[in-house]
């Protein structure tokens, strides 16, 4: 089934919500892993794709950095809101289309640096998210920095979304085992409780598992050099205490140091931020392809 539509209406209706998301203390820590995480591969006039990029979170700040962007997203209220605030700033090196992740033929081979595609694109390309992560390979010559739902992290948010409509399990043992969430009954009752618009707040992906993203990678020659379970610690730590952490700039970079080393554990690939994608795997391309 082509869920093109459906998550087209649900993200033009989140371009408010994700700009709050920002408030977060969660997501915030998550957004400054993934920075460090982007920053080493960054050089001005570096050629960048930010695939999935939303209202311009990684983008806008690439352009400030001298990179020429490229910046694209399924949604246009996404679209506008970046470009409105790429004028607002005078930054004339990003570019926006409007586009899926699953179909960049618009663009050859290896026509960039580093390829983006953050905050789980490739997730919500379902059911084509092997499509979209081998074009996002393709056109990168260098690296791939790639997000994706995290498919034990996400398992304990699945459970709480299916037990709101319905006494059973049945559909998250589902999602344990394959990773989709693509349900009709859980749309439908969202539906019925609530609106028309309201069964796209959780719309079709696919969430992965660690060892199948970087199955994925090597299968496209692309050598996966680190993956992160993006805010884990942070995840785990009460609210109050990640507020106090956030707001003492010392203490909140000390942090950002200990969680980078922590988040990519063995032992906690599986879990990863709950308020974002929560698996990150940056990659190379191996030195005799491209």
């Amino acid at each position: 089934m082509d869920w093109s539509k459906a998550h087209r209406i649900f993200w033009d209706s989140e371009v408010w919500r994700e700009k709050r998301r920002d408030c977060n203390w969660e997501k915030k820590v998550h957004t400054d892993l993934v920075w460090r995480e982007i920053e080493p591969y960054l050089r001005p006039g570096k050629k960048v794709l930010d695939a999935g990029a939303g209202y311009g979170r990684y983008s806008i700040p690439l352009a400030r950095a001298g990179c020429e962007v490229v910046h694209l997203d399924l949604s246009s209220q996404m679209i506008r809101k970046a470009q409105t605030q790429a004028e607002k700033e005078g930054l004339f090196n990003i570019h926006f289309v409007e586009g899926k992740v699953e179909n960049l033929s618009s663009f050859a081979d290896y026509s960039f640096d580093l390829v983006l595609s953050l905050d789980a694109p490739v997730s919500y390309a379902h059911p084509r998210e092997k499509a979209a992560l081998f074009e996002l390979a393709r056109v990168s010559r260098e690296a791939l920095i790639v997000s994706v739902v995290n498919r034990l992290g996400q398992l304990p948010v699945a459970i709480e979304m299916e037990l709101k409509v319905r006494k059973s399990l049945a559909i998250s043992w589902d999602f344990f085992r394959k990773g989709n969430w693509e349900h009709p009954q859980i749309f439908q009752a969202w539906e019925d409780r609530l609106s028309f618009l309201s069964r796209f707040i959780f719309p079709p992906f696919h969430a992965f598992m660690p060892e199948e993203l970087v199955d994925m990678l090597l299968e496209v020659k692309f050598n996966p050099r680190r993956i992160v379970a993006t805010g884990t610690l942070a995840r785990l730590l009460p609210r109050r205490t990640l507020k106090k952490i956030v707001r003492d700039r010392v203490l909140y970079q000390d942090f950002l140091e200990l969680s980078s080393l922590y988040d990519s554990q063995f032992e906690v690939l599986g879990v990863g931020s709950r308020v974002a994608s929560g698996l990150l795997v940056v990659a190379e391309r191996g030195k005799d392809n491209g």
